[in-house]
Order: structure tokens, then sequence, then C-alpha cells
């Protein structure tokens, strides 16, 4: 006879990472009835422009939210053993690929249509 056993894994360090995605979405991501983007709102506080070129091409927050993916991916694989560590690597690591795809494909064009 065989007997399932559940094991859990604990809440630690590794746990932290899943805030830290968290946070990366509020950074960058509209949430509430506003569409409150907080990403934003700190480029307007510190007169830093949101596009590279006036209102169109890059969008800098979307690149800056690597802030938020990368150290939650450092953290989620140095504690694997920790609950949601699986789930906060797997979500960090697409949105980082996401977040660099994009102002690749930007670049791209840039050569080709220049």
């Amino acid at each position: 006879m065989i007997l399932l056993v559940e094991r859990r894994r604990p809440f630690g360090i590794g746990t932290f990472s899943l805030l830290i995605v968290a946070l990366g979405f509020a950074f960058n991501y509209a949430w509430g009835p506003d569409d409150f983007r907080f990403g934003y709102y700190l480029f307007h506080q510190m007169n830093w422009p949101i596009y590279s070129k006036g209102d169109e091409e890059l969008i800098i927050p979307t690149v800056i939210t690597a802030i938020f993916w990368i150290p939650a991916i450092i953290i989620a694989r140095k504690h694997n053993v920790h609950f949601g560590t699986k789930t906060a690597s797997i979500v960090a690591g697409a949105m980082l690929i996401i977040c660099f795809i994009g102002p690749l494909v930007t670049m791209l064009d840039w050569i080709v249509n220049s």
C-alpha cells in the first residue's frame, strides 16, 4: 500500500519573489477605476519622458520593469524550496522576455526603415 504524503512548501525568503512580481505588475500596468499606473506617475513627477520619441515609439517604463523581474528570478531560483518560487520564476521570466522583445522589435524596425 502506497501512502501519499502531502508536502507543503514553507514560506520564506523565496516567497518574497511573488511580492516583487506583484510590485512589477503594479508599477507598469493600469489598475483601479482611473487606470492609474505608478510607473507613469513617477516619470511625470521627475519630468522624464514616457516614450522614447515624444509621444510614440519605445515605452520606457516597460523596459524599466526589468528592475522588478530580474531580482524576482534571482530570489526565486536561489530559494527554490519556498512557497511560490516556481510561479514567480516562470511569470517573471516571461515578463522579462516580453519587456526585452518589445524594444528589440522597435530597434529592428528603426534599422529596417531608416
